[in-house]
């Protein structure tokens, strides 16, 4: 696979306004997703679409609304996608607080075994990525499309802190995915000088 698209074919997984057809592209900007202006500021009932869209955009009124009422943090969209993956996808790490501190399972897996913490990992989220591994995210799980790991995404992307984050608890660099490629060849490929050296320094 070209990792020059690996954001897009992340982006496949759905992650989007409720209730619209497109999909996000880091590269055009993928967390500036666009939001309902009329979406209310509080939750009376369990509207899981309003919550979804409230975690991913950074709502956190709503989402603590819904959370005092009795919602399970661990509640899943049709894509087995949590609250807790869509705020960490936009690094809005103070509803990952929440969610955690409401229960929130930091290593379940949407349909393709992708986590939170792989989530957080595109993004110039390192508190986020920290806030997940604290609270005891696997940092080498993998999906169950390419074998990509949270360490190759990040390397993908070029987030420099966040792969440190990610290796001072425990990234493995040397995992390679389904096409024989690891952190450091997602890096080259994608661009990230910085990142690849960093890489290096490592694996020696």
């Amino acid at each position: 696979m070209n990792k020059l698209q690996l954001f897009a074919a992340i982006a496949t997984m759905g992650i989007c306004t409720y209730g619209c057809n497109t999909k996000p592209s880091k590269v055009s900007g993928a967390n500036d997703i666009n939001t309902e202006k009329t979406t209310p500021t509080s939750v009376k009932t369990f509207d899981n679409d309003l919550i979804m869209q409230s975690a991913l955009d950074g709502k956190i009124e709503v989402v603590k609304d819904a959370l005092s009422k009795g919602f399970n943090a661990n509640t899943t969209d049709p894509n087995k996608r949590t609250p807790l993956m869509l705020a960490a996808y936009n690094g809005h790490n103070e509803i990952v607080k929440l969610l955690i501190d409401n229960g929130a399972d930091v290593n379940l897996t949407d349909n393709v075994n992708r986590t939170a913490l792989m989530f957080a990992s595109t993004g110039l989220f390192a508190p986020t990525v920290t806030t997940l591994l604290e609270a005891g995210s696997k940092p080498n799980m993998i999906d169950s499309e390419q074998n990509w790991t949270a360490a190759m995404m990040a390397a993908s992307e070029g987030q420099l802190e966040v792969l440190k984050v990610l290796v001072a608890h425990g990234a493995d660099l040397k995992m390679l995915d389904i096409d024989g490629e690891s952190s450091l060849d997602f890096a080259n490929s994608n661009g990230h000088p910085a990142v690849a050296q960093y890489i290096k320094t490592q694996l020696k």
